[in-house]
């Protein structure tokens, strides 16, 4: 038979190990807890470090040339406003028709969401250059002259 003290201490063992384990039970639950966060907080991390690869690539690819130009790929690049001001009274169906792009391509490069890259933005300089040298009046005579002719063609119909 078990003496008084045996047994005074294996209750005390008892007691003990289940007030361990009452006590222990929210730091586990914090240690889970942690390690989920430490998961996610690496999956960030990873995230992060791809934007910044990206984004030293972009800034690579656009930088600023002589003058205060931005290029692209050595190119210069127009900005939004002259992109505008180069389409002029077209509408963005007529501007994207002559240039072969969509018109969401034209919306994006005018609000500055998007660039024109390779033969678009060689298109829209060479637009440029064109218009710079043609006087502005002639240009707007001849604008209006086609659109009186769309009209007498639409009449036809």
């Amino acid at each position: 038979m078990p003496t008084l003290a045996a047994t005074l201490k294996l209750e005390i063992k008892r007691l003990a190990a289940r007030e361990a384990k009452r006590v222990l039970r929210p730091l586990r639950r914090v240690q889970r807890q942690l390690k989920s966060l430490k998961l996610v907080s690496a999956g960030y991390k990873r995230g992060f470090a791809s934007l910044q690869r990206r984004l030293v690539r972009l800034t690579a690819r656009v930088r600023p040339g002589r003058g205060g130009k931005r290029t692209v790929g050595g190119e210069p690049r127009l900005t939004p406003k002259q992109i505008r001001a180069l389409r002029g009274p077209m509408t963005r169906l007529q501007f994207s028709k002559r240039l072969g792009v969509s018109t969401g391509s034209i919306f994006g490069w005018e609000t500055g969401r998007t660039i024109p890259r390779g033969r678009s933005n060689a298109l829209l300089l060479a637009l440029q250059n064109k218009s710079a040298g043609a006087p502005k009046r002639g240009r707007g005579r001849k604008l209006a002259a086609s659109r009186k002719r769309a009209g007498k063609r639409r009449g036809r119909r």
